[in-house]
């Protein structure tokens, strides 16, 4: 399994002074084009003209579908579908990029001490946040007996094999905290490939931009916890931006908010963040490491991303403060503190 290579710095608190830009030209206009898919809306934003969009809108659209039939873990037949279905039974072969994308996802659960766990699937259904209408919040006797399943070191990867084996039934594999990320990687890729330079694209949380917006970098919000606007934003090209947020999916029961970011040592929603958005040059890594970040809150997860290279984070903590790695201090601005609320 390939390892980060790591270096350690502090976290910063940032000042909720607002800084004036001098620069007030309107962005450029975008031709755009948007399907569903992976349970989210993917999204393209091409600045300037593009020599057949529509034919790369059709090209991106059909590799975030050849992707959703290889990772879904709610499809039998899908790959990830038939290594759940082996699980305390049999090994079973996967193609080379599901399994290099679970060497991936072991890996950063390695690197956050399974703050990220793609074993934390064992616990769907327990939990249901309204998706179709009905809220759970289960007892502690069923939190528990699946949260004994989850434990990203059991997971057997035999590279010369190229196969997985989860040892216990009941243990479940789910990617849906960094399939998106590669996805939109790979579709980034389509676009470069077909001359396509100045660009957004957007899957659920995660966001990745390219070149320029007219004469002008990017502008991304990032999103008030509390609140229905961004409380900050930056300029960025060439960047993922991912976020993990407890205003998602929730529901209120007796005053506490419970959501759908489960931590892995409890069973339960985490408690130390309300939103965790990481930058970084590629979308894989933003989307498993924001999940990571949000789990952990802000002393650890700051520090975490400030060892790794090209990696920037901003947590707003459960104290409703917020944190950001020291190469976001001079680049963020930050309109008005996050909401206090609830």
């Amino acid at each position: 399994m390939r390892t980060l290579a790591v270096t350690a710095m502090l976290a910063t608190v940032v000042s909720c002074a607002p800084r004036s830009r001098p620069d007030f030209t309107p962005p450029a206009p975008l031709e755009r084009c948007a399907q569903p898919s992976m349970g989210t809306l993917v999204e393209i934003g091409v600045a300037g003209q593009v020599v057949d969009f529509e034919g790369a809108c059709v090209a991106v659209f059909a590799e975030f579908a050849r992707l959703e039939g290889l990772f879904s873990e709610w499809r039998p037949e899908s790959e990830l579908g038939r290594v759940n279905a082996s699980a305390g039974v049999v090994p079973v072969a996967v193609s080379p990029e599901v399994f290099a994308i679970l060497e991936r996802a072991l890996e950063v659960s390695a690197l956050s001490n399974g703050a990220f766990d793609p074993t934390f699937a064992a616990m769907w259904g327990l939990w249901t946040f309204g998706d179709d209408g009905v809220k759970t919040r289960p007892t502690a006797a069923a939190v528990e007996s699946r949260r004994r399943l989850i434990d990203w070191r059991k997971v057997q990867l035999d590279r010369k094999a190229s196969t997985v084996f989860l040892p216990e039934k009941g243990m479940k594999l789910g990617l849906g905290g960094i399939a998106k990320g590669y996805a939109t990687d790979r579709a980034v890729a389509i676009l470069r490939d077909r001359g396509v330079r100045d660009f957004s694209l957007k899957a659920g949380g995660e966001l990745f931009v390219s070149g320029h917006r007219g004469t002008r970098l990017w502008r991304v919000g990032l999103q008030d916890p509390r609140g229905r606007d961004p409380f900050a934003a930056i300029d960025l090209t060439d960047s993922a931006f991912d976020t993990s947020g407890d205003y998602e999916r929730f529901f209120f029961d007796e005053g506490e908010r419970w959501h759908h970011i489960i931590d892995p040592a409890t069973g339960y929603p985490a408690r130390r963040s309300r939103s965790a958005t990481v930058l970084a040059a590629d979308a894989l890594t933003a989307d498993a490491l924001d999940t990571a970040l949000f789990v952990m809150g802000p002393a650890e997860g700051i520090a975490l991303a400030e060892r790794l290279p090209g990696v920037e984070a901003a947590i707003v903590g459960s104290d409703g403060r917020l944190y950001v790695t020291s190469g976001l201090v001079e680049r963020l601005d930050v309109f008005h503190a996050p909401t206090n609320a609830p």
